[in-house]
């Protein structure tokens, strides 16, 4: 495992191996907390029917501070590549939520895509 940061004044990633990153929590408290909070966690115990655990991103849309340092983490991290990324693909539910909006403010075309079917390109 590499430890290798990048900083900025909002987020610090750390370089976990080739292409795989995550915030790093010891150094951006601030950033990582303020993620966290947003994503509440839910799993079977709180619906009626059977679900899988999962997080749920509307935590983070909602709060305009969280939803800007996620595109920032992302979108920092794909300024930093040396070959910049053509198009974003923006994968089911998140994707259509986040995609977009990381295209946006790399100046590259979103690609929106649902199960391997692809809906909307540019």
């Amino acid at each position: 495992m590499t430890t290798t940061t990048a900083t900025n004044e909002s987020v610090v990633i750390k370089t976990l191996a080739p292409n795989h990153f995550c915030l790093d929590q010891n150094l951006n408290p601030r950033v990582v907390h303020t993620i966290a909070k947003s994503l509440p966690w839910y799993g079977p115990k709180f619906s009626p029917h059977k679900v899988p655990n999962f997080y749920d991103v509307s935590g983070i849309t909602e709060n305009p501070e969280a939803f800007k340092l996620v595109i920032d983490t992302f979108a920092e991290r794909y300024e930093r590549m040396k070959e910049k990324p053509t198009k974003i693909a923006g994968f089911d539910a998140r994707g259509f939520l986040f995609g977009p909006t990381i295209a946006m403010r790399l100046g590259t075309r979103v690609g929106v895509l649902v199960f391997g079917v692809r809906l909307l390109s540019s």
